[in-house]
């Protein structure tokens, strides 16, 4: 299998900068690893404390034991300045792993093609 595969591969279904730690660039396999885990853990620091608000709600009589409202709770749309952070996140997120594809393929195929010449 080509290097640029591998690298494209790894990037893909393990994490991003996992295919530039393989292509020996760890800079940029940081950056881009960083940049996922940090997007990832405020996506999920979001959403644990929506659930906790929602689990507030439920012991305080707010929101009744019911599935349609707890449904109907959890699917609320957030609003203002929340919505636009998980807008961002959420765009850091796929931008991070789309570019270490993309990065690593390209950079895998010069290396390919520096093999080939020798």
């Amino acid at each position: 299998m080509k290097t640029s595969v591998k690298a494209a591969l790894l990037s893909a279904f393990v994490c991003p900068g996992s295919g530039h730690f393989y292509l020996k660039k760890n800079t940029t396999g940081k950056l881009l690893l960083i940049t996922t885990v940090m997007t990832l853990c405020f996506l999920l620091w979001h959403a644990y404390q929506r659930a906790q608000v929602i689990s507030q709600q439920i012991l305080n009589g707010e929101i009744p034991l019911q599935l349609d409202a707890i449904y109907s709770a959890v699917t609320q749309a957030p609003v203002g300045n929340e919505a636009l952070y998980i807008n961002i996140a959420t765009m850091g997120f796929i931008a991070a792993w789309v570019i270490g594809i993309i990065d690593s393929y390209r950079l895998g195929k010069q290396a390919d093609d520096a093999e080939l010449k020798q």
